[in-house]
């Protein structure tokens, strides 16, 4: 029977969406992680984006000077680095499990506890994926892009708007012939190389599916736009009430109800980031499937 996408892959992923309540109960904490993670990357590039338009390099080099100089400093920066490593070990091992349950599912054997038991012995080769993947990653680009933006000044912006479209394009190439690659390492248990050559097949014979999910999972990925503008957009609205309002009671209610629409957006986007990465992750696990098997009955012909 010709599968078709609406049905063997859409469909299939928002019902595990509406009624497996365990399943986004246990991608929960996962899911806290990314948003933590990607708010102190965003927080940074937000007082970068602050210091430049504001042309205050000086305040800003002074208040990094007073920070670096605070008791608090050695504090901050072990946190900082428990945070890093805890995502980037904890982000494998709630991934293998997630690819393992959606798999069991289908004979409902599944069970979250043993497959996040499984998956902290055996998660080193997506990590390893994951490692080498990350600088494709779109949100890498944006922070290399305003690194070397940074680095270089506005005189080079037109070679670097060149260098940075290319080098996107090229991300979705990779990430396109790559998108298979995590199922064939936790389904087959495969080395990451032999899961990437897999995965790069899978791909080309089955690649206006790839295409289509590449590009609904780009769309999808606009909470990092919508997180960007937020971290943006709060922080000015804050500045120029506490800078155009003298009345020290209107500002404490305004800035009162600017923080608690902050905390919901970020509540929101913190569930959507965590039902999102099982819904996306669904659907690729059921395109891999209808892929793997085109491939297995090419190499059978």
């Amino acid at each position: 029977m010709r599968y078709n996408f609406s049905r063997d892959i859409l469909y299939p992923s928002m019902e595990i969406i509406r009624n497996d309540s365990k399943l986004k109960k246990f991608y929960f904490f996962p899911g806290l992680f990314s948003m933590v993670f990607l708010s102190l990357i965003l927080t940074y590039q937000g007082i970068y984006t602050y210091v430049e338009l504001l042309w205050n390099t000086d305040a800003a080099l002074e208040v990094l000077l007073n920070f670096f100089h605070s008791w608090y400093i050695v504090e901050v920066l072990i946190w900082l680095a428990i945070v890093f490593i805890s995502y980037i070990i904890i982000l494998p091992i709630f991934e293998w499990a997630l690819i393992r349950y959606i798999d069991q599912r289908k004979d409902w054997s599944a069970s979250c506890s043993e497959s996040l038991w499984v998956g902290m012995f055996r998660f080193y080769p997506l990590f390893e994926f994951n490692s080498i993947v990350s600088i494709f990653k779109f949100i890498s680009l944006v922070n290399a892009y305003l690194f070397a933006l940074r680095l270089l000044g506005l005189d080079f912006i037109f070679s670097l708007n060149v260098f940075f479209m290319i080098a996107f394009l090229f991300s979705c190439i990779i990430n396109i012939l790559l998108a298979y690659a995590r199922f064939e390492i936790v389904l087959e248990n495969k080395s990451t190389f032999d899961a990437i050559g897999t995965s790069t097949q899978i791909s080309l014979v089955h690649l206006k599916t790839t295409l289509k999910l590449y590009f609904m999972m780009f769309l999808l990925n606009i909470r990092v736009i919508l997180n960007f503008i937020l971290f943006i957009l709060f922080p000015l609205l804050a500045l120029s009430i506490t800078s155009y309002i003298w009345s020290l009671l209107f500002t404490t209610i305004l800035l009162g109800i600017l923080w608690g629409v902050f905390l919901f957006f970020m509540l929101a986007l913190w569930y959507l980031a965590w039902v999102l990465e099982v819904f996306t992750k669904t659907m690729w696990y059921k395109a891999y499937k209808i892929g793997k098997e085109k491939l297995d009955n090419i190499n059978n012909t």
